[in-house]
């Protein structure tokens, strides 16, 4: 007994000076403690997950895997928590050409982890399933073998499907059920809740087979929402069944009730355009998210100091008041609340409909330093609140004049404050210029059925077309994403050059761009040690690359003082 605790004692001391070491920026010495542990104790939690994740920052995916998987099973909830993020990162990445048992143990840990993002496994997920399951016969024996998986129950009731391939077979689970003439048994009531969990969170967006509309009590959750008086009848019969009726009516009906109490912060404009938006996003909110993010803690006043060309003497290191211009649903505030709660943030929108989704996670999870409000960007010249950071991601690209929506946020930043935006890139954007043309074409309009149409037209089409790149688009899957994508009122897009006009235009100076790793490697093999702010390399990157800024462009301007 003695020698084991003095063993444990010994690995303990070797974990604790890899940390150190990592805190010190010491990477050779914090990998040999790490090793000279697991040369000890092969099995001490720590040192594999301190292993598992220090190969994950350092691009050993492989082997990365391997040991944060084993940590999942040796850790304690808090150590679990720490490298849930991680492996599901990892995991994210995989293409199974086959079902594996410990992939799919891996990825039922990864659910059950209050710290792991669901929809990021979304796609990983559906192609280990539909591995596992083969082909699908329809009878009650592959549908009771569904709905007694966990990882089955765990995708469909917490992820927005993103596969094609998946939809087509869930399309033929709906068919299966609707046509069963015998739903006793726990495991088929299971998998229907999942289903209407599923449909729910895509907002329907398959097409409903025309039997549907006669369903009646449970089976017709798959394919609308279920009334107050259908639910109370229903009950709460079973952990599913529950998660069913609070997910897709109790949360909605305390959503409608706080859009009436939300405070404003500008009157609302008399611009068209911006109505005509409003209008989208109460009918559909976006984006579609259930599981709220819990990001690791940090400060964001490091990150903006870390910008290459912010004026730090001008931005004074004050971060605590944040607007959120144009929050949407309120992921994003919601994120940067968790993140730093220091952070006094104030999250605006045109939509009550996407404020209330945001508002009411809120609550729920306690944040007292984020206030949803509704407001119009264009009307921010009434506000007389400064701020040191202003984000609006994806928002003033969808405007009649986007220069006009950049001064109106240059007014309320205040002087040495920074602005983060997130706009198209006209390269990227081709494949959804391609969409328009074919919606013009076929007269199709932003109404429920119509989108069906244009997602039916994309999905019979062979992956040698074109269009049918779309089906690669995680916001294809439900019908606000991609209403979004190709059905919006407005839109504008850029090039490099163009973005440095309107930052110039709006008196701001580019202090920052951030682009995902694939770009900032091409960027160094083809400039070296270039300026990574200078926008017309970037523009030489992208005219060979056209796809490297899919997921738009991300930069910072600071207003001088």
């Amino acid at each position: 007994m003695g020698e084991t605790i003095q063993r444990n004692q010994a690995a303990d001391a070797l974990v604790a000076t890899a940390e150190r070491a990592l805190a010190a920026g010491d990477l050779n010495g914090a990998f040999a403690a790490y090793k000279a542990c697991l040369a000890q104790h092969r099995d001490h939690p720590g040192a594999v997950a301190g292993m598992g994740l220090f190969l994950a920052r350092h691009g050993e995916a492989a082997t990365a895997t391997q040991l944060l998987s084993r940590a999942m099973e040796l850790a304690d909830a808090d150590l679990r928590a720490r490298v849930a993020p991680a492996l599901a990162g990892l995991l994210a990445e995989l293409s199974p050409r086959a079902w594996h048992r410990q992939l799919d143990a891996d990825l039922n840990a990864c659910f059950a982890a209050t710290t792991v993002e669901p929809q990021g496994l979304a796609r990983v997920t559906a192609e280990t399933l539909l591995r596992k399951q083969g082909g699908f016969d329809g009878s009650a024996a592959a549908l009771a073998v569904m709905g007694g998986d966990p990882l089955w129950l765990a995708f469909l009731s917490r992820c927005v499907n993103v596969s094609a391939e998946m939809e087509a077979r869930l399309n033929a689970v709906r068919a299966a059920l609707l046509a069963a003439e015998d739903m006793e048994g726990e495991t088929l009531r299971a998998l229907v809740c999942a289903l209407g969990l599923s449909g729910f969170s895509s907002e329907y967006a398959a097409q409903v087979p025309s039997r549907a509309s006669d369903a009646v009590g449970l089976i017709a959750s798959m394919f609308r929402p279920l009334s107050v008086i259908e639910a109370t009848a229903l009950g709460q019969d079973g952990p599913m069944q529950a998660q069913l009726v609070l997910r897709t009516v109790t949360e909605p009906e305390r959503e409608r009730t706080l859009r009436e109490t939300l405070p404003t912060l500008t009157p609302e404009g008399e611009d068209a355009v911006s109505a005509a938006v409003r209008e989208q996003y109460e009918a559909n909110p976006y984006p579609r998210w259930s599981a709220p993010p819990a990001p690791s803690p940090r400060a964001l006043r490091d990150a903006v100091v870390a910008l290459p060309g912010l004026d730090r003497r001008a931005f004074g290191g004050q971060t605590e008041r944040l607007l959120v211009a144009g929050c949407g649903t309120g992921f994003e505030p919601i994120d940067l609340a968790r993140m730093d709660r220091s952070l006094n943030i104030t999250a605006m929108d045109l939509s009550r409909a996407s404020l209330a989704h945001g508002a009411r996670v809120a609550d729920e999870l306690g944040l007292t330093n984020v206030r949803f409000v509704q407001g119009d960007i264009l009307a921010l010249d009434l506000v007389e609140e400064r701020f040191d950071i202003v984000t609006s991601t994806g928002v003033i690209h969808h405007m009649a004049r986007p220069q006009d929506g950049l001064a109106k946020l240059a007014g309320v930043t205040r002087p040495g404050g920074v602005i983060r935006l997130g706009l198209y890139s006209e390269r990227a954007r081709a494949l959804v210029r391609l969409a328009h043309d074919v919606i013009v074409e076929r007269g199709w309009r932003a109404t429920d059925e119509d989108i069906r149409a244009f997602r039916a037209h994309v999905l019979a089409l062979p992956d040698s077309e074109p269009l049918a790149a779309l089906k690669q688009s995680a916001d294809f899957y439900s019908l606000s994403g991609c209403r979004d994508l190709v059905f919006h009122v407005q839109e504008h897009r850029y090039t490099p050059p163009q973005l440095a006009e309107l930052v110039e235009g709006a008196g701001l100076r580019l202090v920052g761009f951030e682009a995902p790793p694939e770009a900032i490697g091409r960027f160094r093999e083809m400039f070296g040690a270039a300026d990574s702010l200078d926008l017309n390399l970037w523009d030489r990157l992208e005219a060979q690359h056209p796809t490297l800024f899919a997921g738009m462009y991300h930069l910072w301007a600071q207003k001088p003082v």
